[in-house]
């Protein structure tokens, strides 16, 4: 009976621990497992979260806090915008004191007194010109004068000779006649010399010495300098033949001209102040006024002519540089001002600026587009005439990438 019944205890005891051996195995494959599971967790964690940033509503975009960082959120700000019309052109000669000096007569240039970049005074002599009609002139007034003299001096004889009637009343009238004759001969050679511009000194020197040969002096009408010199002695010239041997401009005035648009023809008028500047001297400022407003307007380009004398007196300004000038139509006016870069036009021309919004959100940085109105611009500000406050926060850097990033999330 004992033998009989140990049996069954020593299976039961083996299945006890075949039990606890499965249990123990099920329990390492779930440790096994859930290592498993918890080592591939890492690298989901790995992967960047879901972006929160992009249209929330009509009108609106969040951003994540990083990105709000590149935006310079800040107020808008407040300053004083002047009335300005901006235009390009170009530096030119004041064509009212610039003279091509050319000769009266044709000649061969003799001598050549003077070279580009010199000043001059009024008066001054720049070349002279050998003139065979001058010498023709000379060569008449040296005849005409002994001629003169012979005949004044017979009707000196025959006055004294006709008083005791020693001559007839007829000679002494013939005297008289080819004295006069003579006199009149002699009075039109002296005039056509100062017609050729010769002074009454070199007449005078003509007549004494009886220089033929001389040289018409060709002189500056104006203070000024020489800006282009074509004569080199030698060279025939013509009166008015192109290009002129000296060219002397008054350069203490220069004007500025540009071509702008018909539709701002209502904001130039002669004597408006001008503001002056060229690629070459950047930091400075050249005054000047308005002189002249075009006549007429360019029926292919729909343009007309603004002209404005700018002062030079340092001589630092050259024709045909580029210049940029600023016409102040009204004075000054206080206005809302945003950076440039927190201005964006988008496709339909509406002008935006994009408005942080106050409440919180703990995704990120919500802003709300706002359609404003534009005014002027002025050292890389532009004024706000509509639909922005100062002091009102605002993306004042990288305002496009917010209208993209709503334009693609509206799609």
């Amino acid at each position: 009976m004992q033998a009989t019944s140990s049996l069954p205890r020593h299976r039961l005891a083996w299945g006890a621990g075949a039990a606890v051996l499965a249990i123990a195995a099920a329990a390492a494959f779930f440790v096994l497992t859930s290592h498993g599971s918890a080592a591939a967790a890492p690298q989901a964690d790995d992967l960047p979260p879901p972006s929160h940033a992009g249209k929330v509503a009509d009108g609106v975009v969040r951003v994540s806090s990083s990105q709000a960082q590149t935006l310079d959120l800040g107020p808008a700000g407040q300053r004083a915008f002047g009335d300005v019309q901006q235009a390009i052109g170009n530096i030119d000669f004041d064509q009212d004191r610039t003279v091509p000096v050319f000769t009266a007569y044709a000649g061969r240039i003799a001598r050549v007194l003077v070279k580009a970049g010199d000043n001059v005074r009024a008066g001054q002599t720049l070349y002279t010109v050998n003139v065979p009609d001058i010498a023709q002139a000379a060569s008449t007034l040296v005849s005409t004068s002994g001629t003169l003299r012979a005949a004044t001096e017979t009707l000196r004889r025959a006055q004294a000779l006709v008083a005791d009637n020693s001559i007839p009343q007829k000679e002494y009238q013939q005297n008289l006649s080819d004295q006069q004759a003579a006199d009149a001969a002699y009075r039109a050679a002296r005039k056509t010399l100062q017609l050729f511009g010769l002074s009454e000194a070199d007449i005078q020197r003509i007549e004494r010495d009886h220089a033929i040969d001389v040289e018409m002096p060709v002189k500056s009408p104006i203070d000024g300098r020489v800006v282009a010199r074509a004569a080199q002695p030698g060279l025939l010239t013509q009166p008015g033949n192109a290009p002129a041997p000296v060219t002397v401009s008054d350069l203490r005035t220069l004007w500025m001209v540009a071509s702008v648009p018909e539709s701002d023809f209502s904001h130039y008028k002669v004597g408006l102040p001008v503001s002056v500047r060229v690629q070459a001297w950047p930091d400075r400022v050249f005054d000047g006024r308005i002189s002249y407003v075009g006549d007429t307007v360019d029926a292919s380009t729909h343009r007309f002519s603004v002209r404005a004398d700018v002062a030079d007196p340092g001589h630092v300004l050259r024709p045909q540089m580029l210049a940029d000038f600023r016409i102040t139509l009204s004075a000054p006016r206080e206005g809302t001002a945003v950076p440039a870069t927190a201005v964006v036009r988008e496709t339909s021309g509406t002008n935006v600026v994009w408005v942080a919004q106050g409440g919180a959100d703990p995704l990120g940085v919500r802003l709300q587009r706002r359609a404003v109105a534009l005014g002027h611009s002025e050292e890389g500000q532009v004024q706000i005439t509509s639909g922005l406050q100062p002091g009102e926060r605002i993306a004042r850097r990288n305002a496009l990438m917010l209208s993209n990033l709503y334009e693609t999330d509206a799609e």
